[in-house]
């Protein structure tokens, strides 16, 4: 690349950075969305001794549950397939 094409390409990035910045509110009023960004933010935080993957509520319990149950039917047929392998059935 040659030195006018690197200044071109500075050039048209500082143009882009200077067209996609918006103005900020000089009301100091906070959107809607934000507002409900922080009441979300402000559940997750709450230091209640639960964690995090819980917080959500009751359907959050649930699948956690499930993985859990999930999660040991799965070692339990990883520990019978060992079983079965390490003493094969007698051939009669």
């Amino acid at each position: 690349m040659s030195y006018k094409n690197i200044v071109r390409l500075v050039l048209q990035q500082q143009q882009s950075r200077q067209l996609s910045r918006t103005a900020t509110a000089s009301s100091g009023e906070v959107a809607e969305g934000y507002k409900q960004l922080r009441h979300i933010q402000e559940k997750f935080q709450k230091p209640d001794g639960k964690p995090v993957f819980l917080k959500g509520g009751p359907m959050d319990n649930a699948l956690f549950s499930v993985t859990a149950v999930l999660s040991l039917v799965g070692l339990a047929g990883i520990a019978k397939l060992f079983y079965e392998l390490s003493y094969p059935a007698k051939e009669e």
